[in-house]
């Protein structure tokens, strides 16, 4: 194994019980090394004699990323589990079949996971950067193990999760629906707690050059604009239930 991540696979090679963390390690080598996308793409057929020469590079591409995946799970499983598939073809095939014998785990970890994000809710006293890496990490491990949720989807679950000192900024939401990534969501919501939550100097500087996702009518001189949130409170996000069909 060439890549310096390699050492997590060698330390904790798979046995059957840990295949979870197994492959969440997996895929952190295999994303490194850019080879993950033989996972889910099909090897492009066999190019004509006359092709273009970038149908040639793509084959080659994908058979040479298939070897080398290939070479780190069986490099990282148990003296039985690489005999169990020594005449599998391509990675896609072992990690199938894999998922055939410990599957139960997988589904397990994701419903785990989703329960846990939809249980999930902000204290008062938690900083929204802490809240935000808990509510991701929930993310992450729900969709490691399977599940399909779109980034639209992750933002109304995030928002599901929220304290009511984050209304007005779900409210701003809801009217602009601007698109963002998690990591973006949570610079906008610390934004939007320094202006609220931040005192001396700190929150004057946020007030006197608002978050450019914060309307303006936020706030005039500390001041909340109690008619705005009248005005939108009755516009509310799907609540999480009703979205597990998309994610299971």
């Amino acid at each position: 194994m060439s890549s310096p991540l390699s050492v997590i696979l060698t330390q904790n090679k798979l046995t059957g019980e840990n295949f979870n963390d197994w492959k969440r390690n997996l895929l952190i080598v295999l994303n490194f090394e850019k080879h993950s996308f033989v996972l889910t793409q099909p090897r492009p057929p066999t190019p004509a004699i006359d092709a273009p020469d970038r149908d040639f590079v793509a084959l080659e591409r994908w058979d040479n990323s298939n070897l080398s995946a290939m070479c780190y799970i069986r490099a990282s499983m148990s003296n039985v589990l690489q005999k169990q598939h020594e005449e599998h073809q391509t990675a896609r095939q072992i990690m199938d079949n894999l998922e055939e014998m410990f599957g139960e785990q997988t589904i397990q970890a994701k419903t785990d996971a989703i329960k846990g994000l939809m249980n999930c809710r902000q204290k008062v006293e938690i900083p929204i950067k802490e809240h935000m890496m808990k509510v991701m990490a929930y993310l992450s491990e729900a969709q490691t193990n399977g599940a399909e949720i779109d980034s639209a989807t992750q933002l109304v679950m995030v928002f599901q999760t929220l304290s009511k000192d984050f209304d007005l900024f779900q409210a701003s939401y809801n009217l602009n629906r601007k698109e963002m990534s998690l990591t973006e969501l949570m610079k906008e919501l610390q934004a939007f707690e320094n202006i609220f939550k931040g005192s001396g100097s700190k929150a004057e500087a946020n007030v006197a050059e608002p978050s450019k996702y914060t309307p303006q009518a936020y706030a005039v001189g500390g001041v909340v604009l109690t008619s705005f949130v009248k005005a939108v409170s009755n516009v509310e996000l799907n609540p999480v239930g009703t979205l597990l069909r998309a994610i299971f």
